[in-house]
């Protein structure tokens, strides 16, 4: 139900989130990397698809240079140009696959009145490519990355969707550590995505945890209940003309739960 919607916006992450990018990166990557070592005259082992998939998330200079750390830092730009050329040839010929559930639910919390919002580690261009692919420029207010004006991280790009959506009422939905991260920098809750392509040994705490993005929804949904549940207990709904507060400390979410509760309130008449 509408007065269920207990946040005003919802941040997403690209890869692992919304694109199942082990799709084409593991074949552009390993193409890419073998035209370079050829031409560089260089003989190593390819990674391995695990490997690859390691990166996904990732600015991609971090994750070239743990796979390659015995090139050259210009031999290593060069293996990354490849396979950067080499996965845009590749969603050229259309090869791009959302992850299950992903545009079906982006259009639903659009039509509830959600704020939407990106924020990726990927380049400029792939972001271009996957807003068009995804037709998400119609749903997706505003989004960022790591080449978009005064962004140095993805903390930065929260920041700044938070800035665009003049909220604090948000949570970031996404598969990696650095989502985490860039969510808590900004105080704001986080939904992992259990279905990405967070590694075995990497622990991504959150406030929330989604096996599909079928799950998301009823996730999101709970705050309000929640707040429905907390009102019912004083008797809110029951007597007209009760006056009620929220305590607590600083940076605690009272002021969110006033707000929230009173549209509740409103919504029940």
């Amino acid at each position: 139900m509408a007065s269920a919607r207990c946040f005003d916006a919802v941040l997403f992450d690209l890869d692992g989130t919304l694109v199942a990018t082990d799709r084409f990166w593991i074949e552009s990557a390993e193409r890419g990397t073998r035209r370079a070592l050829r031409e560089l005259g260089i003989t190593r082992a390819l990674p391995t698809p695990q490997q690859w998939l390691s990166l996904v998330g990732l600015p991609l200079e971090v994750g070239f240079r743990a796979l390659f750390p015995e090139l050259r830092e210009d031999d290593r730009q060069a293996v990354l140009r490849a396979c950067v050329e080499e996965e845009e040839a590749m969603l050229r010929q259309g090869v791009v696959l959302a992850m299950p559930g992903a545009r079906e639910v982006v259009e639903r919390l659009h039509a509830r009145g959600f704020a939407l919002g990106i924020a990726s580690n990927c380049q400029q261009s792939y972001l271009d490519h996957m807003l068009d692919a995804l037709e998400l420029h119609g749903l997706v207010r505003a989004a960022y990355c790591r080449e978009s004006p005064d962004i140095t991280s993805k903390g930065d790009m929260v920041a700044r969707l938070l800035a665009d959506f003049e909220t604090r009422s948000a949570v970031m939905v996404g598969d990696r550590a650095s989502d985490r991260d860039a969510a808590w920098e900004n105080g704001i809750p986080h939904v992992h995505c259990a279905f990405g392509f967070a590694q075995g040994d990497e622990a991504v705490e959150a406030e929330g945890r989604i096996d599909s993005m079928s799950e998301l929804e009823p996730l999101l949904d709970r705050r309000g209940r929640w707040i429905e549940q907390a009102l019912e207990r004083v008797g809110a709904f029951e007597r007209p003309g009760l006056r009620l507060g929220v305590t607590g400390g600083p940076a605690s979410g009272k002021t969110l739960f006033a707000r929230d509760a009173a549209r509740l309130l409103a919504a029940r008449g």
